[in-house]
């Protein structure tokens, strides 16, 4: 049972920095916690180096949770996650739209026997949390609301860094959860060459559909790309034929972006 007035934000970080959209979902714990006067506690999975821990705390923290870990696996993430939910009993725990958050949240929450609600765009805390998700691609919105007395779990959309954010005095607790029998063990990392631009973060996309045509076509793509300062995305076709990687998979089956520019 949630029975803490926490609302706790998975920070997810990418060579050690976290990423914008966990400091999105920072900014946006902060608000909440604040009209709600909850408890705003970060939760990272691995190392908290000080230039981290000086960016979480300048949203309004008062604890960092440091939970140790070695490289990304799924298993041990959820597993870690689900240890940290069981020990604090956040009554909210949030994060942003990445895929990894998705597969870790979604974990951890069935370990706890929750449900994560995805596509959040507000999130009201009255006498009970109610959730304003979106459907058909944002088309349509409803508010959703869970009778379980357990940890909320939600994702939350992409939305805007506030900098009016008053810090507070933040305490750095170290976990460290033994995760045993992993199905998996990760060997190696590879970095696919279409991942040196992060689409989700890029302030100008150039989209490319059907109509490239093969090869010749993205170069074209690709030229506008870099004139513009932007990165290429591409519907679900294009990816599908092999010419442009998943990665730069935009729309609902692929990444959710919210470029200053927009070109498709």
């Amino acid at each position: 049972m949630a029975n803490s007035n926490i609302l706790m934000v998975y920070v997810q970080c990418d060579g050690n920095a976290p990423i914008t959209a966990s400091l999105e979902v920072l900014s946006r714990g902060a608000e909440l916690s604040k009209s709600a006067n909850f408890d705003h506690v970060a939760v990272v999975i691995g190392k908290v180096d000080e230039t981290t821990e000086k960016t979480i705390k300048s949203f309004g923290v008062s604890k960092i949770l440091e939970v140790e870990s070695d490289v990304y696996n799924l298993q041990a993430y959820g597993e870690k996650l689900a240890k940290v939910v069981e020990k604090y009993s956040p009554k909210l725990l949030i994060s942003g739209t990445t895929p990894m958050a998705k597969d870790v949240l979604g974990y951890a929450a069935a370990k706890v026997e929750s449900s994560p609600i995805a596509n959040v765009s507000k999130i009201e805390i009255d006498s009970e949390i109610v959730f304003t998700t979106g459907l058909y691609g944002g088309a349509v919105l409803r508010d959703v609301t869970l009778n379980t007395e357990k940890t909320k779990f939600a994702i939350m959309s992409k939305t805007s860094v506030s900098s009016d954010i008053e810090e507070v005095p933040c305490e750095i607790i170290k976990e460290n959860f033994e995760v045993k029998d992993l199905y998996t063990v990760i060997k190696e990392s590879v970095t696919e060459i279409a991942e040196s631009v992060n689409l989700e973060e890029a302030e100008v996309i150039v989209t490319c559909g059907r109509g490239i045509g093969n090869e010749d076509g993205i170069k074209l793509v690709e030229e506008l790309a870099s004139v513009l300062g932007g990165a290429v995305g591409a519907t679900r076709p294009v990816t599908e034929s092999g010419i442009v990687a998943r990665t730069q998979q935009v729309g609902q089956s692929g990444k959710i972006v919210a470029p200053k520019i927009y070109i498709g």
